[in-house]
């Protein structure tokens, strides 16, 4: 008797371990109070100056004070609507030319080649060419937005098409589907997940691209008051801010992004 109960409780401990062990949310918990309670440590040591590295407490009474007294929420507004205009082009944009450049060899030989070689190049190097373009304007973020987030747009549909069987074209063919038909009935839906994990990646480039290009311009966004607490030498703000778009990375990329992706991937059946 007692020897099952034991192996009961052994049991039980190893399921707990388990369990334990595959729950990311309390991996990532545990993660970060980790981290904090390290970033503590070196601030109450003095290891480095206040003003080069403050505490987690003064960071987030930086942020406590944005958000209710100063103009945090415009700044995240101000953001969130320039990356979703460009987003918004640049993927329209994207998924036309890479309809195309699929569709034509000669546009994949060409056109294609150099938009992998322009994938390469960081989006802060587009900076000064945007900015003695279109000065120093709005009109110069978005410049920078739509080209980066454009290319892996137009590439993962690229991709999409020329990854169909052409098995599955012919047999469309053969049974009377023809230019738009073919693409709304074949094409479109067999690259979806193809589609979908671009997005994710246009996305990405689209929010580094644009705080790139909001520390450059006068205004109100989260690359102003990035720049603006680099200017005035108060790390507090350049932390938070560092903080926020960490977040809002997190929420858009893995909450939504990376869900939707997964829910079309089962849909489709490559889970």
């Amino acid at each position: 008797m007692l020897q099952d109960l034991k192996k009961r409780i052994t049991v039980a401990q190893a399921d707990y371990s388990k369990s334990f062990i595959k729950n990311i949310f309390l991996q990532r918990l545990i993660f970060l109070f980790a981290f904090l309670a390290i970033w503590q440590i070196v601030s109450i040591l003095g290891i480095y100056p206040k003003f080069l590295l403050p505490s987690p407490l003064e960071v987030l009474q930086t942020l406590f004070w944005g958000f209710l007294e100063a103009d945090y929420f415009k700044a995240i507004f101000e953001s969130f609507r320039r990356v979703l205009l460009g987003y918004s082009l640049a993927v329209v944009v994207g998924v036309f030319c890479g309809l195309a450049i699929a569709r034509y060899k000669i546009l994949d030989n060409t056109i294609g080649a150099s938009l992998t070689a322009l994938q390469s190049i960081p989006s802060v190097a587009w900076v000064p060419l945007a900015l003695l373009w279109f000065g120093i304007s709005e009109a110069a973020v978005l410049f920078i937005v739509v080209l980066e987030a454009f290319i892996p747009s137009a590439l993962g549909v690229r991709t999409g098409v020329q990854t169909i069987p052409k098995e599955i074209i012919r047999a469309a063919q053969a049974l009377g589907a023809r230019s738009v038909d073919l693409y709304i009935r074949v094409i479109f839906p067999s690259i979806i997940p193809h589609m979908i994990s671009s997005l994710r990646l246009s996305w990405a480039f689209a929010w580094r691209a644009l705080i790139a290009g909001e520390l450059f311009i006068n205004g109100l966004g989260i690359g102003q008051k990035l720049e603006l607490g680099r200017s005035l030498a108060d790390m507090s703000q350049v932390m938070a801010m560092i903080i926020i778009i960490a977040i809002i990375g997190y929420i858009t990329d893995d909450l939504i992004f990376r869900s939707v992706e997964k829910k079309v991937q089962e849909i489709w059946g490559f889970n």
